[in-house]
């Protein structure tokens, strides 16, 4: 393309007496800068972003493959740079990157900036391979080996570089028609919670939203986004943009790439392992209960090849005529608000996805500074007038008291919780209170049973720690792990479950799954419901026709399909529910948000809830803040004007 060979040249002459340039390629939304000098740009490290700024592109640095250093020889070079460090070098591992010229190191220390800037220089100076560090903690998540299998792909390079080529050309080809008639089609997710997903068109471009799954779904119609009802061909849509991890929004993602979509899906760095163990865990689960889901992770890998990762605030084209920018969502570890920017500015639309405009004791509040924004599509799983969350110090000093009663008692406190987002939480609010002094909060040393996918959700916490708030990263700077304290014990095996059924000890349970759908919690909750020293505590949403919500509602006596046969549980054990721990936003939290941006939104669209409480929100903006607010209705389209 004409483009390409341009900016070469712009850039090859911007450079020639700083570094030489020996070839510029497309990897998927950026161009990459192949040198076989690499270590010149780590002495000057402002020669990219100056670039990138002049030519208002993303560039990336590549080192040229003829100059790198064989990975066997630069594992023992680098081994030698890290004693040098006082770094064990049996301690770290190491991930090669040949596509990209990169070597992913993860340390279990934290390092310095300082640190971490010697470390580059001389890595890139000695091998020719461009370092990345991360931090970690035990040990390296397991799901990262599934990632970097894929994503990687150090078998078939030539693969990889095919696809992000094809991605780039389809960005950066010349536009055919202009940027008008935008609309919005919601396929999931709307006068709903679950399956979500939305449908943005210009006329130039088709963007996916999300393609999640509705696991609480009666009928395979409900459980599915009704993409089949709309005329588009796979192949014709230019991205799918992923707000967040959970199921409902990720969970049938891989199934577009199994039925041939090639293009991009783009998420925050966090995001992907996180998805990846969600899918993993969902295609595991759905099989155990006979229910074979139609994909597989043969198809979940192929996901992740044509996965493009962001950091938030990051400019990025998607296509022609859009670019894509992520937000901090607040909701769960990477959960992001894209920020979608249409024909040079002409017309700006922020969605949400799911988000909490208020502090946590993991997670910063949902970000609120936009220079543009005309269309908002904000979720409303708490959006009727009555969603009003208590105080949230009074909910930290209720569940407090809630564990000090079941230390009291001899018995087991158990949490059902998703097993990203609401379980860190809820370690986080118990770390609180562990090293608290004020009555209100202090509670006994009990031990913290955690089952499910947490631990291994803990760790990649742990690895992304710069995504997490200001009071968590400067207590795990300071060696205070609240994912990794002492009373913390993971379930690797069924004898510990039984231990933490069985023992006499009072303890805390946190297990998945939060709804009760399924996983280890369902063994919990048949062997303590019977027991009235035992007290089941909600932390998370519940949606409807969910084992969850029939326990929230009341209901005493439940029957459930465990190994194999029909088995009715009598629920003698306490239930209470704790809605201030929620990673949403309530009606209040959800009309404050709006009305930071009001003095730039010409409409809103609410999506993300029951019916109900998506009519009350709507109502609620209208009539407070005077903007056209209505819901998004399913297969309905929704005309945006400039």
């Amino acid at each position: 393309m004409s483009e390409i060979k341009d900016i070469t040249l712009m850039i090859v002459k911007e450079l020639i007496d700083k570094a030489r340039i020996k070839n510029i390629k497309y990897e998927g939304p950026a161009l990459a800068l192949y040198t076989d000098e690499p270590e010149k740009f780590y002495e000057n490290p402002r020669l990219i972003s100056e670039l990138a700024s002049k030519f208002k592109k993303r560039l990336v640095l590549r080192s040229d493959p003829n100059v790198r250093q064989k990975q066997n020889e630069a594992s023992d070079k680098i081994s030698e740079i890290l004693q040098e460090f006082s770094i064990d070098p049996s301690t770290v591992k190491i991930y090669f990157d040949s596509l990209r010229g990169e070597i992913h190191l993860y340390i279990p220390k934290t390092l310095s900036k300082s640190e971490v800037k010697e470390l580059e220089k001389r890595i890139v100076r000695a091998t020719k391979w461009i370092p990345r560090f991360r931090s970690y903690y035990v040990d390296v998540p397991d799901i990262f080996r599934e990632v970097y299998s894929a994503y990687l792909i150090d078998d078939k390079p030539s693969k990889a570089r095919r696809i992000l080529s094809d991605i780039g050309e389809r960005i950066f080809r010349s536009p055919i028609r202009p940027s008008k008639d935008i609309s919005l089609i919601g396929l999931g997710g709307v006068g709903e919670v679950g399956r979500s997903s939305i449908l943005l068109k210009t006329s130039e471009s088709k963007i996916l939203i999300d393609f999640g799954a509705k696991v609480n779904a009666y009928s395979l119609t409900d459980y599915f986004p009704r993409i089949d009802a709309i005329d588009l061909l796979l192949n014709d849509l230019d991205a799918i943009i992923l707000t967040h991890a959970h199921l409902d929004h990720s969970g049938l993602i891989p199934l577009l790439y199994k039925y041939g979509y090639e293009g991009p899906v783009y998420m925050t760095e966090p995001t992907l392992p996180l998805t990846t163990l969600l899918l993993k865990d969902f295609i595991e689960i759905s099989r155990k209960s006979g229910f074979e889901l139609m994909y597989n992770m043969h198809d979940v890998k192929e996901m992740i090849r044509h996965t493009i990762v962001l950091s938030y605030n990051k400019v990025t084209d998607v296509s022609p005529d859009i670019k894509l920018t992520f937000f901090n969502a607040g909701h769960i570890l990477g959960s992001a608000m894209p920020h979608i920017h249409i024909r040079e500015g002409v017309y700006n639309i922020l969605f949400t996805g799911d988000f909490k405009f208020g502090h946590t004791k993991l997670l910063d509040p949902a970000h609120t500074e936009f220079s543009r924004a005309e269309t908002l599509v904000i979720e409303s799983t708490y959006g009727a007038k009555s969603d009003i969350l208590p105080p949230r110090k009074a909910v930290e000093a209720e569940f407090a008291e809630c564990i000090r009663k079941v230390y009291e008692q001899g018995g087991k406190l158990l949490i059902p919780t998703p097993g990203v987002g609401r379980a860190q939480e809820i370690l986080a609010v118990i770390n609180f209170f562990s090293q608290s002094n004020n009555d209100q909060y202090k509670i006994p040393e009990i031990p913290v049973y955690i089952d499910g996918m947490i631990d291994e959700a803990n760790k990649i916490h742990y690895v992304y720690s710069e995504y997490l708030n200001h009071r968590i990263r400067r207590e795990l700077k300071e060696g205070h792990n609240p994912f990794n304290a002492d009373y913390i014990i993971p379930i690797t095996n069924s004898s510990r479950r039984s231990e933490a059924i069985d023992s006499q000890d009072p303890a805390i349970i946190i297990s998945t799954s939060g709804m009760m759908q399924g996983g280890p919690v369902i063994e919990y909750f048949i062997n303590l419901a019977g027991s009235e020293k035992n007290i089941l505590a909600f932390v998370s949403y519940q949606a409807p026709n969910t084992l969850g919500r029939k326990i929230a509602d009341g209901n005493r006596k439940i029957d459930i399909v465990y190994e194999g046969r029909m088995k009715t549980v009598d629920v003698k054990m306490e239930v209470k529910k704790f809605n201030g721990f929620t990673g949403h936003s309530d009606r209040r939290q959800l009309m404050g948000f709006v009305g930071k941006l009001k003095h730039l939104l010409r409409n809103v669209y609410v999506v993300h809830g029951e019916y109900s409480k998506i009519v009350s929100l709507s109502q609620g903006i209208r009539e407070l803040m005077g903007i056209d607010a209505y819901p998004l209705e399913l297969l309905s389209t929704a005309y945006l004007k400039e």
